[in-house]
C-alpha cells in the first residue's frame, strides 16, 4: 500500500475501503482463539499494513492515532516533515503498491475466514486502482491547488484542528510548521512541471485572493492564536509558556507566512507566463482515461462512466417527477423554516428520535467547538466532523461556524445531521464498535460510503422535524437532490464530454430545469468528482434500499435495513451489495 497519506495525496490518491459480512447482521464474530495460524498471520499482515501507514509521515501519524507508542511506533523515528511532493516521491509510491500487491497476493484466498476474504477483494480491488491512477503517465495531471482541496485551503484547517497535550507533541508541531514552506514549495515546482507537460489547469484568481486574505490577517491569524492558546493548557512555566508562544509565531511568519507568499508570487507568474487551460480532463491527451479512474474511486464502485452518468440521469428525472407532485407548484418550501436556535439544540432533537429507526451505540458523547475565526469567514461552512483518533475515545466534536446566522435554515439542520446524528459522527462510533479491525474504519474506508451515508442520513432525517409538513420536506429534499445530481452529471459533461460553459448551462438546463453559472461551472472544472461521493454515494445507497424492499416485502424493516448497511463498514459499494444481499436471503 503506498504508504503516504498527505494532503495532497488525499486529494487524488486512492484509499483502500473494507468491509465485514455476516447473515443476519454482517458483521461476523471471528474470535482470535478460533482462527488458525495461517489466518492469524494474514491479521498481523494487515496490522503491519497499518502501522506502516501510520508511521510514514508525522501528520497521518498525529491525524489517526492519540499514543503511537501503543502500536509499537516510535515518534522521535518519524520524520517531521509533509513529505515533499516530487518525481522521487511518487517513484517510491508506485514500488510500495507494488509490493504491497505481492505480499496480498501471496496469501491463498481459500485458507481464510470470509471477513478475511472481504477484506482481500477489498484490498486487491483497490490496490489495481491504486496501481492505475499511480501510472506514470498521469504523475503531473492532478492539481495541487485545487480550490476545495488544495494545499491553500487546507493548512489552515489542519493546524486549527491540530491538538497537542505535552511539551513534545508541542515540540514536533513546532518542527510541521517550519516544514510548511518547503512543503509547499515542491507543490510550487510540482505545478512549474505539469505547466511544461501541459496539464495546468487552475483557478488563479481565487487562490491569489485566497493567498492574499491569509497573508493579510499575518500573525493577527486565529489560527495562530488558537494554537497558542493550547500553550497555556500545558504544564509549563511561565517563561517556557512565553518561549513556546514566540517559538510558534516565529515558525508562523517564517514557514507558513512564507508559504502563502510562494503560492501567490507562483500563481501570478503562472497566471501572465503560463499555459493555462480553461477545459475538463477530456482536453488532456490521457484525461478521460484519468477521470475514469477517478470517478470508479470517487463512487466507490465498479461502474463505468456511462453507467454512473444512466444512474445519475435515472435519479435526477425520478427527483424531478417527486418534486414537481410534493410542491404543487407553491416554492414556498425554500422559505421554510424550523423552530431550532441552536446546533445543540437540533442534535439533541434528532438523538431523541433517531434509535426508532436506527440501531443504537454505546457511546455518542460529543462536543461543540467553534471554527477558528478565519476559517469561519472564508468557508461558509456551517459545521464539519473532526474524526478522533483510532485510539482516543469515541467523543466526536462538531466544529461549527460561529457567524452562521441562518440556525433555522433547513440547510443548517440538514449540515448538522450531515455531520453529526445520524451521520458522520454516529456512523463513525458506530463501526468503530461493530468492526474490529481497525484498519478498515479508518485509512482503509471508502469516502463514497461515507459521504453517501451521510448524504443519505441528513435527508432521511428531514422527517424528525416537527413543525413543517412533509410535503414541504419533501419538496425541499427532492429540489436539493435534483440539484446536485444535475452537478454530478454537469462534472461528467465537463471532463468526460468536454463540455465548455455554454454547452454544460445548456444540457443541463434543457434537461433538468437547473441553471448552471459559471462559477459552479469553474468549482467542477477545478475539482473534477467533488460532488460523485456525496451523490453517487446516495442513489447507490437508496438503490439498495429499493432492492431491499423488493426482496423482502413484507420482511422490510427500515431499521433492519440501517443496521445491515452500517454493519457492511466504509466499503466499495460492490461489496456492500454483495453482503446485503447474504442479509437478505437469511
Amino acid at each position: 500500500m503506498s504508504k503516504k497519506i498527505g494532503i495532497f495525496l488525499l486529494c487524488f490518491v486512492v484509499l483502500l475501503s473494507g468491509c465485514s459480512s455476516s447473515k443476519k447482521t454482517v458483521q461476523k464474530e471471528e474470535p482470535e482463539q478460533e482462527l488458525t495460524q495461517y489466518q492469524q498471520d494474514f491479521n498481523e499482515f494487515l496490522k503491519e499494513q497499518l502501522v506502516e501507514t501510520l508511521e510514514s509521515d508525522y501528520y497521518t501519524l498525529h491525524s489517526y492515532l492519540k499514543k503511537p507508542e501503543s502500536y509499537g511506533i516510535d515518534t522521535e523515528s518519524v520524520e517531521k516533515t509533509f513529505g515533499r511532493m516530487d518525481a522521487s516521491s511518487m517513484e517510491e509510491d508506485r514500488k510500495e503498491i507494488q509490493e504491497t500487491i505481492a505480499q496480498l497476493q501471496s496469501f491463498d484466498y481459500e485458507k481464510l475466514t470470509d471477513q478475511q476474504k472481504d477484506t482481500y477483494d477489498i484490498f486487491t480491488y483497490n490496490m489495481q486502482c491504486a496501481q492505475e491512477l499511480s501510472d506514470p503517465k498521469f504523475d503531473y495531471i492532478a492539481s495541487a491547488f485545487s480550490p476545495m482541496t488544495g494545499l491553500h485551503v487546507s493548512f489552515p484547517t489542519i493546524f486549527a484542528d491540530w491538538t497537542f497535550d505535552s511539551e513534545q507533541e508541542l515540540k514536533d508541531l513546532i518542527l510541521m510548521i517550519q516544514d510548511v514552506d518547503d512543503y509547499t514549495q515542491s507543490a510550487i515546482d510540482y505545478t512549474y512541471t505539469q505547466n511544461e507537460k501541459g496539464y495546468l489547469c487552475l483557478d488563479f484568481d481565487s487562490i491569489v485572493s485566497y493567498c492574499e486574505k491569509i497573508l493579510d490577517k499575518g500573525l493577527e491569524s486565529s489560527v495562530l492564536k488558537g494554537l497558542q492558546d493550547q500553550v497555556e493548557d500545558l504544564d509549563l512555566s511561565d517563561e517556557q509558556t512565553t518561549a513556546y508562544k514566540q517559538a510558534l509565531e516565529q515558525a508562523f511568519s517564517d514557514s507558513y507566512l512564507k508559504a502563502y507568499q510562494l503560492m501567490k508570487e507562483a500563481m501570478v507568474d503562472l497566471q501572465q507566463n503560463g499555459n493555462n487551460h480553461t477545459l475538463g480532463l477530456a482536453s488532456f491527451d490521457v484525461g478521460k482515461e484519468y477521470y475514469s479512474l477517478l470517478m470508479k474511486n470517487n463512487s466507490g464502485s465498479d461502474m463505468e462512466v456511462i453507467e454512473v452518468e444512466d444512474l445519475m440521469k435515472t435519479a435526477c428525472q425520478e427527483h424531478l417527477q417527486t418534486f414537481i407532485e410534493m410542491a404543487d407548484s407553491d416554492m414556498s418550501f425554500l422559505y421554510t423554516f424550523t423552530d431550532y436556535t441552536s446546533y445543540e439544540q437540533i442534535l439533541e432533537d434528532i438523538k431523541e428520535q433517531m434509535f426508532d429507526d436506527f440501531p443504537t451505540v454505546n457511546s455518542l458523547e460529543y462536543e461543540i467547538k467553534d471554527m477558528e475565526e478565519d476559517i469561519a469567514s472564508d468557508n461558509g461552512v456551517a459545521a464539519y466532523f473532526q474524526i478522533p483518533e483510532i485510539d482516543g475515545d469515541l467523543k466526536g466534536q462538531l466544529r461549527v461556524n460561529p457567524h452562521n446566522n441562518a440556525i433555522k435554515d433547513l440547510s443548517t439542520y440538514m449540515t448538522v445531521a450531515h455531520e453529526g446524528l445520524p451521520g458522520h459522527m454516529y456512523q463513525y462510533n458506530y463501526v468503530q464498535e461493530h468492526i474490529q479491525e481497525p484498519l478498515r474504519w479508518s485509512i482503509l474506508a471508502s469516502s463514497a460510503y461515507q459521504e453517501g451515508y451521510a448524504t443519505y442520513a441528513e435527508h432521511y432525517s428531514l422527517r424528525y422535524i416537527q413543525n413543517i409538513s412533509f410535503k414541504k420536506l419533501k419538496a425541499y429534499s427532492e429540489y436539493s437532490l435534483i440539484i446536485y445530481d444535475a452537478l454530478v452529471l454537469a462534472d461528467i459533461g465537463i471532463h468526460y464530454y468536454n463540455w465548455d460553459l455554454e454547452k454544460c448551462k445548456n444540457e443541463i438546463l434543457d434537461n433538468y430545469g437547473i441553471t448552471i453559472d459559471a462559477q459552479q461551472y469553474n468549482q467542477l472544472l477545478y475539482t473534477p468528482c467533488a460532488f460523485e461521493p456525496y451523490y453517487t454515494g446516495y442513489e447507490q445507497i437508496m438503490d439498495l434500499k429499493e432492492k431491499a424492499k423488493e426482496t423482502l416485502k413484507s420482511d422490510y424493516n427500515e431499521k433492519e435495513f440501517h443496521t445491515t448497511l452500517l454493519n457492511c463498514g466504509p466499503a466499495p459499494f460492490f461489496i456492500v451489495e454483495r453482503n446485503m444481499e447474504e442479509a437478505w436471503k437469511a
